[in-house]
């Protein structure tokens, strides 16, 4: 119930803040952990960033305005954050579907997002398999890139010809995808790479972990099915509330064992870094 009440706890400064600016340190301070993890935690388990939520809601909040007052759309526009009327305009009508202006007329269809809210549920009926290994320092090697999606360096790996090289150099095409975190524009700072143990590769950067605890989790099943983002959520929702380890600041890992879009196909290990949560301050 901690988890749950200390998630909710962060809903409420967010919703009580959406007209001022939103410290995200305040957040951390509720969470007892970084802004970064609970960042994180808060796009695998909602399957959208912080950012967006918060953009979504504030939005929703101007176009009651707009419909309910006689503000001025540009004073509403301040009070929700943006510099000009001209800024908010654009960001309104890409979720609205209209200008601000067209918001005030009579029967106007536009986007509503719900506060959201987190309870415990009935779970665990299912069991959740994982490992937990102790692993040495060791280096991967690839592409890495900040995208304004989750999963866009595929994207660009697949294309910019780098996977040829990687073949030649290991055998196989890239099968690792480290996930640095989401910036607050839902941007990823993401890579996809190989483990390497040899000297630096021109063209490809490098990222080296030191020790550490591992979890491993396995995502099987059917690509169309979203087992890899169900997955994600059962480990974020389930697990790890109810665990006695909390992720580190390092990367995830999401290995690819297999992953066949023509048969809807996958095999994914989820590799997790952790530590035991009476080991944080």
């Amino acid at each position: 119930m901690e988890w749950v009440d200390r998630m909710n706890q962060a809903i409420d400064y967010v919703e009580n803040n959406l007209n001022t600016e939103i410290d995200y340190e305040e957040i951390s301070k509720i969470m007892g952990c970084p802004f970064s993890v609970f960042q994180r935690s808060f796009t695998l388990i909602c399957g959208i960033p912080l950012s967006e939520y918060i953009r979504n809601r504030k939005l929703t909040g101007a176009a009651y305005e707009l419909q309910n007052t006689d503000s001025k759309i540009i004073d509403i526009a301040l009070k929700y954050g943006y510099e000009s009327s001209d800024a908010f305009s654009v960001a309104f009508k890409r979720m609205h579907g209209v200008m601000p202006a067209m918001a005030r007329k009579t029967g106007v269809k536009l986007a509503f997002y719900c506060r959201l809210s987190f309870a415990l549920t009935i779970k665990g009926v299912y069991k959740m398999d994982y490992k937990k290994v102790e692993r040495e320092s060791f280096k991967v090697i690839g592409k890495r890139r900040t995208t304004p999606y989750g999963g866009g360096t595929w994207a660009i790996v697949k294309s910019d010809g780098s996977g040829k090289t990687i073949e030649d150099l290991c055998g196989h095409f890239y099968d690792l995808g480290l996930c640095f975190g989401f910036f607050e524009d839902g941007s990823n700072d993401y890579m996809c790479g190989v483990e390497w143990e040899k000297e630096e590769v021109d063209g490809f950067e490098s990222y080296t972990y030191p020790a550490a605890t591992w979890l491993i989790f396995e995502a099987r099943g059917g690509i169309t099915e979203n087992v890899l983002f169900n997955t994600w959520q059962r480990i974020n929702q389930d697990f790890l509330p109810q665990s006695k380890y909390r992720k580190s600041e390092l990367p995830t890992i999401e290995k690819y064992v297999e992953w066949d879009e023509a048969s809807d196909i996958c095999k994914v290990e989820i590799l997790i870094p952790v530590v035991v949560k009476d080991t944080l301050n």
